[in-house]
């Protein structure tokens, strides 16, 4: 995902992408996905939002995102505390994106490639090299 695709995330959440708490080693947050995925992020986030507010009331531990990437053609979006409406807006997100090209963001589908499986539109799927 381009940089200021992945600032706007960090900047609309940050406490939510920092890693500099926790356990964990200070880390720069990377989105390994492609830039088509960004609205289903931020639909996802924003949806995300009262949920996490409640869970963090609920638990007093600080909610992360651990890791955003593409596995197997679809979303994946790891974080550190779970509750059944967080979960099941995450699985909803994964599965637009299996039909939303990774590339650009219009309608696609699941397609075999070289590296496995992505999901693109027909017009990046006709070019391997931009998946």
């Amino acid at each position: 995902m381009r940089k200021e695709l992945e600032d706007k995330l960090i900047k609309r959440f940050p406490k939510w992408f920092s890693l500099n708490g926790g356990a964990r080693p200070p880390l720069a947050f990377r989105f390994h996905c492609g830039d088509g995925w960004f609205e289903t992020l931020w639909r996802l986030c924003v949806d995300l939002e009262s949920m996490v507010t409640e869970l963090e009331r609920e638990r007093g531990e600080r909610f992360e995102v651990v890791q955003v990437k593409e596995k197997v053609g679809t979303l994946s979006f790891y974080v550190s505390h779970h509750s059944d409406g967080i979960n099941e807006r995450i699985l909803a997100a994964q599965n637009e994106s299996a039909w939303t090209c990774e590339v650009c963001g219009q309608p696609g589908k699941q397609r075999k490639t070289d590296g496995g499986v992505r999901a693109a539109c027909d017009d990046h799927a006709q070019r391997p090299e931009a998946l």
